[in-house]
């Protein structure tokens, strides 16, 4: 008979006490020989060790395919700013177009560079560089989104919740001081140390105020549903600060699978919602269909990177039910 290590998915000898790979302690599994209750539980545990061996391949492959679909969703927007540029420099645009496309390129490119620095991290931690240039990012979005209100209301150009490939634009300024509310919220909780319950509680309410405005405008951050996923993980990591039980640490293994869960979703919608846009016409510039290109492709790595994550999500909920800890990454 084997089993296989829950930590390393490694097969040992089922009469093992320790992994000869990474030293893991089979006893911590073993229920006392008196409760009769063994028996029942031992298959769910087969099945949470089984999975287990998928979870560090689904994980590495499914955020290697959101970080892609990220850069060619960054190279679309780059590219449309690029055209607009070349528009303006040909037909004399005034100063303020050229800042506002100026400011979205610089945008895009935090947009696309911010995730890669997460790549090489092992599971799904976030470096806190990668949240500073995402934020940043959006932060040039909302003074964006001010400068087209301001640029609109004095010419005969009406801009209301268009969105070109992905790239959104707005002529309402309340869109851009909203976003902006937010990311001086999320700054304030990076740099600032005022606890953890108040940190979250600050993080989760800039969330849902970019949220809210870049949901309604589909800047989906490569997920229809990233501001709802991220704010479950914040609040399901808050467990420990008022429940310090035995089921702590499953409880938080359960939000993170749930955020991710919902975050993939919301991979794939946006995947399909991408693949689906309409192809533009035959007299637009190259740069359009350069951009179509990418929008497309973008499209295409989020329906594989939400396909991945939605099974890793199940089966990290699974493992994290069963075990009452936190899956192997």
């Amino acid at each position: 008979m084997v089993k296989y290590c829950p930590r390393c998915g490694t097969q040992v000898p089922d009469d093992a006490r320790f992994c000869p790979k990474c030293g893991f302690d089979f006893s911590t599994l073993q229920q006392p020989s008196q409760q009769p209750t063994q028996p029942q539980i031992q298959p769910l545990i087969d099945t949470a060790t089984r999975v287990s061996r998928y979870i560090p391949t689904l994980t590495k492959y499914g955020k290697l395919l959101v970080i892609l679909a990220i850069i060619f969703e960054g190279l679309t927007t780059i590219l449309f700013t690029v055209d607009a540029l070349t528009s303006s420099a040909k037909y004399s645009g005034s100063a303020t177009t050229i800042a506002i496309d100026s400011l979205l390129m610089i945008s895009a490119i935090f947009y696309l560079i911010a995730p890669i620095f997460s790549f090489p991290v092992k599971g799904l931690e976030v470096k806190k560089l990668t949240i500073i240039l995402g934020i940043f990012a959006f932060l040039l979005l909302a003074i964006s989104y001010i400068l087209i209100a301001k640029e609109t209301s004095s010419s005969s150009i009406v801009v209301r919740g268009l969105t070109i490939y992905g790239v959104p634009l707005c002529d309402n300024i309340t869109a851009g001081i909203i976003i902006l509310i937010g990311v001086i919220f999320i700054i304030l909780s990076i740099f600032m140390d005022l606890g953890q319950l108040v940190n979250s509680i600050i993080q989760v309410v800039g969330i849902i105020l970019i949220y809210a405005y870049t949901y309604y405008n589909n800047f989906n951050f490569e997920s229809f549903l990233w501001g709802v996923a991220v704010s479950i993980v914040i609040i399901f990591n808050l467990i420990p600060y008022f429940y310090k039980g035995e089921y702590a640490k499953m409880i938080v293994s359960i939000g993170y699978s749930i955020g991710i869960l919902i975050f993939t979703i919301g991979t794939l919608i946006t995947g399909i919602s991408q693949v689906s846009a309409g192809a533009p016409s035959s007299y637009s510039s190259a740069l359009l269909h350069a951009m179509y290109g990418t929008y497309l492709t973008a499209g295409v790595l989020g329906i594989l990177a939400g396909a991945l994550g939605i099974l890793d999500s199940i089966f990290m909920l699974i493992y994290a039910i069963t075990m009452k800890s936190s899956p192997p990454m």
